[in-house]
């Protein structure tokens, strides 16, 4: 069974995510912040971990760094009322994911399925992000023989 690590500071977001994901076929397991999430990932690494953005003590933007440190196979996605600090802030790029927070979860299930695809072999899934620049990609687009 897949097990995905939430983590929330509203607990209400918490059991409501947990009821839905596991009626979805998941196991859950919640954190209340980060730093519970960080610790959570050393002790039992899950196959996907979802974080708020803004929590007390450590946000999901202070947390997911580690959390792909400690467990680089396991992929990330940041589930945020603001979805803005996913485009701006460069840490989101350890992140295959951001999804904006709503009371139906559809945007967030499909992220789960394409993220734990991708895992699966089926390409790369980057849902709400900008593309990671790899170094195949070049950062200009303008053809340079024309130059």
């Amino acid at each position: 069974m897949t097990t995905i690590l939430l983590a929330d500071d509203k607990k209400n977001i918490r059991e409501f995510c947990k009821q839905e994901l596991e009626d979805e076929g998941y196991r859950v397991i919640l954190a209340r912040d980060g730093r519970e999430a960080i610790e959570l990932v050393q002790k039992e690494p899950p196959d996907l971990v979802i974080l708020d953005l803004c929590m007390p003590r450590v946000g999901g933007l202070d947390a997911v760094e580690p959390i792909r440190a400690i467990a680089p196979e396991v992929p990330v996605i940041l589930f945020t009322a603001n979805d803005e600090d996913c485009v701006t802030d460069g840490r989101c790029r350890h992140a295959v994911a951001c999804v904006e927070k709503s009371e139906d979860l559809t945007e967030l299930k499909r992220a789960i399925v394409g993220t734990l695809a991708s895992r699966e072999g089926n390409g790369l899934f980057r849902f709400g992000l900008p593309p990671n620049l790899t170094p195949s990609q070049p950062e200009s687009t303008q053809d340079e023989s024309q130059s």
